[in-house]
């Protein structure tokens, strides 16, 4: 056998044993699953992603807007609705409020629960027109949807709404009683928190929490 045929076999004998690496390596790729950590590290991101989606469509439609005004001043609290609020975005829609159908076609098909809390400042304090940090909140908050106790790999997302002194509330078909937020007739579950002649009544903070079922 020649040198030049010699060179020639242990190049191919090189070659061959780099393929069969490379398949190797890549057969253990694709076999390796993702650990548990990884996994829920990933799930709980695009559940928290998807919350601060919602509320973000939510706030520009002013839907939340409209949920937040759905008050029942006589029974002090949302219309219909138990000491924790609605059980489900689905049944808030079927009482025509827009919200409720967003947070249903969001959440129901990915078997995510949530619930969904506003959170108002504590009283006499001045709000800005935008909050500075979640701070300025207590920690009373009235639950307008509450699907129970949230997992402890619950994820949450906010946003914040502000409130005049001439919005009124809403009847329990959807349409405006006159009755304004500032008004005491409104026993409105968010106390006026801004002071002097503005016409900010306050800033509440909307919290999503939500979790896989």
């Amino acid at each position: 056998m020649t040198r030049g045929q010699t060179w020639t076999l242990e190049g191919v004998a090189a070659s061959v044993l780099v393929l069969a690496a490379v398949v190797f390596i890549l057969q253990s790729s694709i076999i390796t699953p993702l650990s548990a950590s990884t996994t829920n590290q990933y799930l709980e991101e695009r559940q928290q992603e998807l919350a601060t989606d919602v509320l973000s469509g939510a706030a520009s439609q002013g839907e939340i807007r409209e949920a937040i005004r759905y008050w029942d001043p006589d029974e002090r609290r949302f219309h219909s609705a138990g000491d924790r609020g609605y059980t489900s975005g689905g049944v808030l829609a079927t009482r025509g409020l827009e919200l409720g159908g967003r947070l249903r076609d969001a959440f129901r098909e990915r078997g995510i629960s949530y619930n969904l809390y506003i959170r108002s400042p504590t009283p006499k304090e001045t709000p800005a027109e935008t909050p500075a940090g979640a701070g300025r909140f207590g920690s009373d908050r009235e639950s307008l949807i509450y699907q129970g106790d949230p997992s402890d790999s619950a994820v949450s997302a906010s946003t914040y709404i502000t409130l005049y002194d001439d919005d009124v509330l809403l009847d329990s078909d959807g349409s405006e009683t006159g009755v304004q937020l500032d008004d005491p007739a409104a026993n409105f579950y968010a106390e006026e928190a801004a002071s002097g002649d503005g016409s900010v009544y306050t800033v509440v903070e909307v919290e999503i929490v939500a979790w896989q079922s």
